[in-house]
């Protein structure tokens, strides 16, 4: 009976010891040219997975978002002000956005979407991140 107490408890004590707490995100969106629509989040892992997707309505022209209960490990963030309120990014025929867009580490796009590797960060554990994007209009 003592072996099974014991054991409980080094198997508790060891699982909290190492057990992954959940931190947040910060992110502040600058860079809008109106305040018109939505600003969609989407939080992606490496494989592009969607983790966590926001609609925060603008109400100013920079918008802040607090990303609570994100386990640590290597994300990136992808932006779209949906000013027509679609809840998608529009584009024109030929495939330009015509609304704004950024990713994290305000990542500028030329010509293609970056690679993850190009706006990845790191979360760790206890360690809140803060990101900062800047909205890029072509």
């Amino acid at each position: 009976m003592k072996s099974i107490i014991l054991g409980t408890l080094l198997f508790l004590t060891f699982n909290s010891l190492f057990a992954q707490a959940p931190s947040k995100i910060e992110l502040k969106v600058e860079g809008l040219r109106n305040t018109k629509g939505h600003i969609l989040i989407q939080v992606v892992d490496k494989d592009l997975s969607s983790i966590v997707e926001l609609k925060e309505k603008v109400i100013e022209d920079v918008v802040e978002i607090s990303i609570p209960d994100i386990k640590p490990g290597i994300y990136g963030i992808r932006i779209c002000h949906d000013e027509d309120n679609n809840d998608e990014m529009t584009s024109n025929w030929i495939g330009i956005p015509k609304e704004g867009f950024g990713y994290s580490w305000d990542k500028t796009v030329k010509m293609k979407e970056p690679d993850f590797e190009e706006y990845a960060f790191t979360l760790e554990k206890d360690n809140d991140a803060i990101v900062k994007i800047k909205l890029q209009y072509l």
